[in-house]
């Protein structure tokens, strides 16, 4: 299989500059895109660009997890250089002179390469100037003897008081007071020369694009270890229910947490034992709430504590715990199909029913209105809150994560089945 070459850039780059070649281009990173493009081993990934302040950053341990798959991952002239710079030891390659300022440690900052920028629909112009193209510029300057060290000096020290949200043109030449003329001489010689971001970029990708990607190389160590919770969602969700099983393992949990009518009772089984493991206490929820450092359950007609149809006959520290229980660090609920799911029945079993109920490969998903609409019903659920609970208790994040999954099944045969005299079922 051809491996795919995917570049992400952005304002570094922007579109008209971008070459033709054998990289498809995405925009700037953000955390999860890797796991979202679920890299095969030998694909080559290069990093310009990548957001870190409106959204979660590319993450190391992201980057750590498609190296130890065997994914050929670069990074270049802007975040992308800096994550090299960190990661080199493990694997990930770097490339220009961004790169080895990061490398030498004279580069530390991810606000010294950030920009303010629109987005690639508008072409991804870049707004301000990044301050590494600052520096980089005026040490040209000073070598070609245009400006003098004292000049330099006050220009660096003018764009470094500048958040880098701020640092326009303008906004550079109103600060520079008398140093007005050498500030046009900067922004002259960036309009003219590019900044080193772009040539940096520029080059990485010639560079790529002339050599053939090499095998999948065999990861370090350390590579494979601490995986995090983007990593085993994204583990669970592309693994096989059971080798050579056409149906997944998350697939075949969410058919049971979304149609299984005891599913809570299941789900809180699996909260009481791994809380339990947690803390050390094997009590009831309430010790084990206690033990892991909660207060008392509130008054049992408090939102999060109110029963369901599934759960009137739970304790208030039973809801609670059911309800909010997340694996560590804090964001999954599960990440593997655990015996409390499964409840008797063998893998075969649950793959035969899951396959009967999953959409063909071909056939459209139901809206996501019809989705929630469908789900209301099997879980007889009334009000909206009583809905949110619903899903909580069966071990969903939200309500939107249900519906989500539910799109993979096919919502007219179970609306058939559920609708159906029992004794035709």
């Amino acid at each position: 299989m051809t491996p795919r070459r995917i570049a992400f850039v952005g304002p570094t780059l922007p579109e008209p500059l971008r070459p033709a070649g054998p990289f498809t281009y995405r925009p700037p990173v953000r955390h999860g895109d890797l796991f979202d493009l679920c890299l095969r081993p030998g694909d080559q990934v290069l990093i310009v660009d990548g957001v870190y302040q409106h959204f979660a950053p590319i993450r190391h341990k992201e980057i750590l997890a498609q190296l130890a798959r065997g994914v050929h991952i670069t990074g270049t002239a802007s975040l992308g250089a800096l994550r090299a710079a960190e990661l080199d030891g493990f694997g990930m390659q770097g490339l220009g002179q961004v790169y080895a300022q990061a490398r030498a440690g004279r580069l530390t900052a991810d606000a010294d390469v950030a920009v303010l920028h629109a987005d690639d629909s508008a072409g991804a112009r870049r707004l301000t100037e990044a301050m590494v193209c600052v520096r980089h510029a005026l040490a040209e300057l000073l070598q070609a003897r245009t400006l003098d060290p004292g000049q330099a000096a006050r220009l660096e020290h003018t764009a470094a008081a500048l958040h880098f949200t701020e640092r326009s043109a303008p906004a550079l030449l109103r600060a520079a007071g008398p140093d007005r003329d050498a500030m046009h001489l900067l922004l002259d010689h960036l309009r003219e020369h590019g900044d080193i971001k772009t040539r940096d970029a520029r080059h990485a990708l010639d560079t790529l694009a002339a050599r053939p990607v090499p095998p999948p190389a065999d990861a370090p160590g350390p590579a494979a270890t601490w995986p995090s919770s983007y990593a085993r969602q994204w583990d669970f969700e592309h693994r096989p229910l059971q080798p050579g099983s056409a149906v997944g393992a998350r697939l075949a949990l969410a058919c049971l947490q979304l149609f299984a009518a005891d599913f809570p009772e299941r789900h809180r089984a699996y909260t009481l034992r791994l809380a339990a493991a947690t803390t050390g206490c094997t009590g009831s929820a309430g010790q084990i709430l206690g033990a892991a450092g909660f207060a008392p359950a509130p008054r049992p007609d408090a939102q999060l504590a109110r029963p369901t149809r599934a759960t009137a006959g739970w304790s208030v520290d039973e809801r609670l715990l059911a309800r909010t229980f997340r694996l560590p660090p804090g964001r999954l609920v599960y990440q593997d199909l655990p015996p409390e799911a499964v409840a008797g029945t063998t893998l075969d079993e649950l793959q035969d029913h899951c396959r009967r109920l999953l959409l063909a490969p071909t056939a459209p998903a139901a809206p996501t209105a019809h989705r929630h609409t469908l789900l209301r019903e099997v879980w007889q659920a009334g009000a909206d809150h009583e809905y949110r609970l619903c899903a909580l208790e069966r071990g969903f994040r939200d309500t939107a994560e249900a519906a989500r999954l539910a799109g993979a099944f096919d919502l007219t045969l179970i609306t058939r089945l559920l609708r159906a005299p029992a004794a035709a079922r």
